[in-house]
């Protein structure tokens, strides 16, 4: 009996930071597809659209490596908080001053705080969780995430893409964040003072976890690029897409929890090869699926996103397993790194493929890519945890 509110506490918490990212998820998921409409409507070159959509992902990277520190030194709930006011004083400059080439700069800022609040949210969540839970939990969360990212495109496209509108809109939702953070923020792991973990340290340790997520960050940035011109290159409508990769995103949405609830039940390496492996499945019946009746396209999708997806999940329920303190920050770090560069590297790459080899590159693409980490996966993760990311003493940081 005495276990229960302590139980019941718990999960409070953890939707309640899902719940957080979920609304973050929703400035993050309708500014760059805001931008991206304002900038066309401004005439602005191609060349300088794609230089500004590359420095969001590069804020996420830079991230990776400010973030662990200054959430060690000053606590991850302020790190949170003021990710959240850099978020809003990105979209406060692009707003008041509408100007492509400043709009470079504060994107790189905004991806920086992006970065920076996924990289404590996912180790506030990790934390928290027991091990037995961690998959399902991470399952539920991801649902958040995906749900968030599903309506900020809805919500910019209500307000007509409208540009003081939608600026206030989606820099209402990281105030409500902020303000959520603070009024939860002493039920949350701060891992201030804690002994610094190198974040380059943990790619040997780790190496499944990140390429699931560099894995993901090229699927999920190449198929909203090249996914749309795929079907149209095979005579389905742009509408018809548009609609397909909202579908993929509800697959996140509803799937998730199941795939953390599996790799609870079986274990994380055997969950995400097969994740991996009905990916790469998916990226052979691409070129058959996109010529069968539209509804049979609609659940094609809403699995094969979920899949990729899948991944992801299942690497940060398993760093989750075998980190703590700033170690886990550090991990949780360098996935995000790994993510920010498998968007910018792997989006850029399919991108070339296709303009040499045409529009069936981006299937056979994403096919090597999911081979490969099924291969990774089945060979690196173990059920008994690596050894630990090394932790920095504090003397040994005060010599640095």
């Amino acid at each position: 009996m005495s276990q229960a509110p302590s139980d019941a506490a718990a999960w409070r918490s953890i939707f309640t930071i899902s719940f957080l990212v979920g609304m973050f998820a929703v400035a993050v998921g309708g500014t760059p597809v805001l931008l991206g409409v304002l900038l066309t409507r401004q005439g602005v070159a191609s060349s300088v659209i794609g230089i500004s959509a590359a420095c969001s992902p590069l804020g996420l990277i830079a991230s990776s490596f400010v973030i662990p520190w200054a959430a060690e030194r000053f606590g991850a709930v302020r790190i949170g908080v003021a990710s959240c006011l850099l978020g809003l004083a990105a979209m406060a400059a692009m707003a008041l001053v509408p100007e492509p080439i400043l709009w470079i700069a504060a994107r790189l800022l905004w991806g920086l705080s992006v970065g920076g609040f996924y990289i404590v949210n996912k180790a506030w969540l990790a934390q928290i969780t027991p091990s037995g839970r961690r998959g399902r939990v991470f399952g539920i969360y991801t649902s958040f995430l995906s749900a968030g990212f599903a309506c900020g495109p809805l919500l910019v496209s209500l307000a007509d893409f409208r540009s003081p509108h939608c600026f206030a809109l989606l820099g209402a939702a990281f105030v409500a964040c902020a303000l959520g953070v603070l009024l939860v923020g002493k039920r949350l792991p701060d891992f201030c003072g804690t002994a610094r973990a190198p974040v380059l340290g943990a790619i040997p340790l780790i190496p499944a976890a990140l390429l699931a997520a560099a894995s993901f960050g090229a699927f999920d940035h190449a198929s909203l690029a090249f996914l749309p011109r795929f079907g149209a290159a095979h005579g389905v409508s742009t509408a018809i897409m548009g609609i397909g990769l909202s579908v993929l995103n509800v697959g996140n949405v509803v799937l998730q929890p199941p795939i953390g609830w599996a790799s609870d039940r079986w274990g994380r390496r055997a969950v995400m090869v097969v994740c991996a492996l009905l990916t790469v499945l998916g990226g052979g019946a691409l070129p058959w699926v996109i010529d069968a009746p539209t509804p049979l396209l609609y659940l094609f999708l809403f699995v094969w996103g979920a899949c990729a997806y899948g991944t992801t999940t299942v690497a940060l329920a398993a760093i989750g397993d075998r980190f703590t303190g700033a170690q886990l920050l550090s991990c949780s770090a360098a996935m995000t790194m790994a993510g920010g560069f498998g968007g910018v590297a792997g989006s850029s790459a399919i991108g070339v493929l296709q303009d040499a080899f045409g529009t069936h590159a981006f299937p056979r693409a994403i096919i090597l890519i999911f081979v490969a980490l099924a291969a990774v996966a089945a060979r690196s993760m173990r059920s008994r945890g690596l050894d630990a990311l090394p932790a920095l003493s504090p003397a040994a940081e005060r010599a640095r």
